[in-house]
């Protein structure tokens, strides 16, 4: 069996990056058109104004803050997280996570699994519901990441997160097609 202490992700995708001083009354694209940031979940606004101003700090280069560390960095904000959450959101396993994620198990789908079996977090079933502000794992075949929706284009299937990452070296903003193994989940 393979030990996995921290997933790191692949590196074949540039991404872009940007940086916003503020999104209050700026429209935010998503699945569904255009979503007005006072029409987001309280909880949501509060996610995106805490990692809009505090991602770089949190994330100041990717070898000192994976994607999974600036998620619990910005979560440990909001609600108070325990060494299994956190373990659950880094998916510490010694199991081959390959053939977790073969079988569906919940331990792969770190973030979610770790909201979710706490009951800190709301499932979003479909990607037309998922909104900015939710959070994200996903995985391609060969590797995954995790990150905080910015913006969702269903038409293009594309995705953009705030995240750690290798391309940004940190804290940033990047796309990402959305694959088939995408899990979100709406903090409470």
């Amino acid at each position: 069996m393979v030990a996995v202490k921290m997933l790191l992700a692949g590196v074949f995708f540039v991404g872009t990056v940007s940086f916003s001083e503020g999104i209050k009354d700026q429209p935010i694209p998503c699945s569904i058109g255009s979503v007005a940031f006072d029409s987001l979940p309280g909880r949501n606004q509060q996610v995106l104004n805490y990692v809009i101003h505090n991602g770089s700090k949190i994330s100041p280069t990717y070898q000192s803050s994976v994607c999974t560390e600036l998620l619990i960095g910005v979560l440990k904000n909001f609600t108070l997280l325990s060494k299994e959450d956190k373990n659950r959101i880094r998916i510490i396993t010694e199991e081959n996570v390959h053939e977790l994620r073969l079988n569906n198990s919940p331990i792969p789908k770190g973030v979610y699994y770790a909201l979710t079996e706490s009951k800190k977090g709301i499932t979003i079933n479909s990607l037309q519901d998922a909104r900015p502000g939710d959070f994200v794992q996903f995985w391609y075949w060969s590797w995954g990441h995790c990150g905080i929706v910015k913006s969702i284009d269903a038409k293009k299937s594309t995705m953009e997160l705030y995240s750690s990452y290798p391309s940004t070296n940190g804290y940033g903003i990047q796309t990402f097609n959305i694959p088939g193994e995408c899990y979100f989940v709406r903090l409470k």
